[in-house]
């Protein structure tokens, strides 16, 4: 410790800091450097103001818009919907960084509204503080191609008239050039360049390339979703990556984002009264996911963001799912402008409402309805109707009822579903057979099992002698006994350590032991997740896949790694996808090939909620202490908990 005077280097008598004087025998923790010239920097500033020169004011409100590229083009596209345009191409080169390219077939602008139209607070929109509350366009601001002009290099070619005469109009950082005239049908084109080339530490900061040509796609799905009436198109380095021609409903907008047999599933819940009306597809009970594809919210139009909707949907799905899983849904409300405000965030990506609890109670009661009626019509539900009866059976406390689900054949382990019935010697329940490579053991840690023999793996876990009794755990944990106490397994974060590493290793060898189908599985994505397929197959094909472009949106799969069931293939897949698109992990994010293990790893491994044999749970016992690091699953959760005999009379005052 030393004085802060001195560390500040003032005279012996007293220290001042921002006005405020200490005495001398003051004792001090020592600033570090950084603290030091931030206090000097503030006292500086105290005593000085100055005015921002236009340039930096311009770059800084930029910032608040301009986020990435996919900013960039959330703004082009809005601008091009408010212009009427029926159909919008996009072109985007280097993640969008090179070169995004927006053309529309809107109304287009004359020269005098296309010089006006990079203006700072230059809008069509709105006249008065008071249009601010009825706001029923996509833009309003007037901020957005100003933004974009502070940050980039941009042109835009507009005409507003069919006799092919249109202008352009040149911007580098912020600077206008003179308006020429240039060919060009009804409508504009604008081309945004080199984005950030002025501005380089914030480009130091953008995520990975492929990262952030994720966002580009998912930006251009989810704007895309409430104008079933607008031809979408996109591509990327010159390559079609997305077609999504006009059609009738959402419904089918929906379709063709996320697949036929998805939209198909939906449970669509309507709502109305004064002032307000809604339109909620959510995904059936069977379809719930841990993490679930799509939680998409509209208002007026506009993807948004808002806790209570999210939270209202959750709650009436939850009454129907197990509480882990959560489901997909695309909620589109329709509310007087007056009663929502858009002008809450920098890049209107979240509203507020007049008043939450009625949303809120407006949307759960639409949903709870809707898959109610639904699965009663279905003939899912089988109520025991006793005592006061909720929507689909009995009613517990905090509006949860019971639901008793028929056991059928064709749901795989890990379903969703809360059973209250059914019979686990039932020949119709499914039982999966895990399999390892046979020298899973190789290198193995010394488990010390409490057991007289040593646990040895086969070509077949069935065929394993000398197996230690374990106890499934709620079909999460595995509880094995061990010489000085227990061991309590997560056996989703064992099976992921497990694959991870055995993924880095045929990365490594360039092809792990697969399976061909007699018939490809055939499988629907979005888009955006069938990029993420294309962009690491060589990654899939090494992990034992064999897939390939089955056109449109969807995809075929050939072969699977060994161990692998068909059943479980679609699934597997999509969490894989799933994981690459939301991984923000920096040490997995930064290695392509510890990103797509990490990613195989958690699509194929074992689940919560699915039941394992005596030799099963052996065999991953086995083939979690033969990896390198048996203790923490990839993304650095601990696999494993031990417990001493000790530790366990101590619990019991022993």
């Amino acid at each position: 410790m030393v004085e802060l005077a001195d560390a500040l280097g003032s005279g012996p008598s007293e220290c001042k800091l921002v006005g405020v004087q200490f005495p001398p025998s003051a004792i001090f923790f020592a600033p570090t450097a950084p603290t030091l010239r931030t206090v000097l920097s503030m006292e500086n500033l105290i005593d000085r103001i100055e005015v921002l020169p236009q340039s930096v004011v311009e770059k800084i409100a930029a910032g608040e818009i301009i986020e990435r590229p996919a900013s960039v083009l959330k703004e082009l596209m809005e601008n091009a919907i408010d212009a009427g345009a029926t159909k919008i191409d996009i072109s985007i080169e280097d993640a969008g960084f090179a070169c995004i390219r927006v053309i529309d077939n809107g109304r287009g602008m004359t020269p005098q509204n296309l010089r006006k139209s990079v203006l700072r607070h230059a809008t069509s929109k709105i006249r008065s503080a008071e249009d601010l509350y009825a706001i029923g366009t996509m833009g309003f601001r007037g901020e957005a191609l100003a933004s974009i002009c502070a940050v980039g290099r941009m042109t835009i070619t507009s005409s507003a008239s069919d006799d092919g005469l249109g202008h352009s109009l040149q911007c580098d950082g912020g600077v206008a050039a003179e308006i020429t005239p240039f060919a060009h049908i009804r409508g504009s084109t604008v081309i945004v360049r080199d984005l950030f080339f002025n501005v380089p530490a914030r480009k130091k900061f953008m995520k990975t390339r492929t990262s952030e040509r994720n966002a580009l796609m998912r930006c251009i799905e989810q704007v895309a979703v409430p104008f079933p009436g607008v031809h979408f198109s996109a591509s990327f380095e010159g390559k079609s990556a997305l077609d999504m021609p006009a059609t009738e409903s959402i419904a089918g907008r929906i379709a063709q984002i996320a697949g036929v047999q998805f939209a198909k599933d939906l449970i669509t819940c309507e709502a109305h009264r004064e002032g307000m009306e809604a339109v909620i597809y959510v995904s059936a009970p069977g379809e719930a996911r841990s993490k679930p594809r799509f939680q998409n919210i509209y208002v007026n139009d506009r993807k948004v963001d808002n806790d209570q909707v999210v939270f209202a949907v959750r709650e009436a799905s939850a009454q129907f799912i197990k509480t882990e899983f959560r489901p997909s849904f695309f909620c589109c409300i329709d509310i007087d402008p007056a009663r929502v405000d858009v002008n809450v965030h920098p890049s209107k990506l979240k509203v507020k409402f007049e008043d939450e609890r009625t949303i809120f109670g407006f949307i759960f009661n639409a949903v709870r309805r809707g898959i109610s009626s639904t699965l009663s019509e279905r003939g899912d539900v089988v109520g025991q109707r006793t005592g006061e009866e909720g929507p689909v059976g009995p009613m517990l406390a905090g509006g949860r009822c019971i639901i008793t689900e028929i056991h059928r054949l064709d749901e795989g382990p890990g379903s969703p579903y809360d059973y209250t019935t059914g019979n686990p010697d039932d020949q119709n329940a499914r039982q999966t057979v895990l399999s390892f490579p046979a020298d899973a053991t190789k290198g193995q840690k010394n488990l010390d099992f409490d057991a007289a023999a040593t646990v040895q793996l086969s070509e077949s876990p069935r065929e394993q002698t000398g197996n230690i009794s374990c106890y499934q755990v709620h079909s999460m944990f595995i509880l094995a006994p061990i010489k000085n106490g227990i061991l309590l397994i997560d056996q989703h974060a064992a099976h992921e350590r497990v694959l991870y590493e055995q993924a880095l290793a045929d990365v490594a060898k360039g092809r792990a032991e697969s399976q061909q189908l007699l018939f490809p599985i055939v499988i629907e994505l979005s888009p955006t997740e069938k990029s993420v397929v294309q962009s690491g197959n060589e990654f899939f094909s090494a992990f034992g896949f064999d897939i390939q472009d089955f056109g449109g949106a969807a995809v075929s799969i050939s072969a699977l790694p060994a161990f692998l069931k068909d059943s479980q293939a679609e699934e597997a897949l999509r969490d894989m996808v799933r994981y690459l698109l939301e991984e923000k992990k920096e040490a997995l994010v930064s290695d392509p090939q510890k990103r797509f293990a990490a990613a195989f790893a958690c699509g194929a491994a074992i689940k919560a909620g699915q039941k394992l044999s005596q030799e099963e749970m052996n065999a991953l016992l086995n083939s979690l202490f033969g990896t390198e690091n048996p203790y923490t699953c990839p993304h650095g959760r601990p696999t494993l908990v031990r417990m001493s005999l000790d530790e366990l009379s101590r619990r019991f005052l022993r």
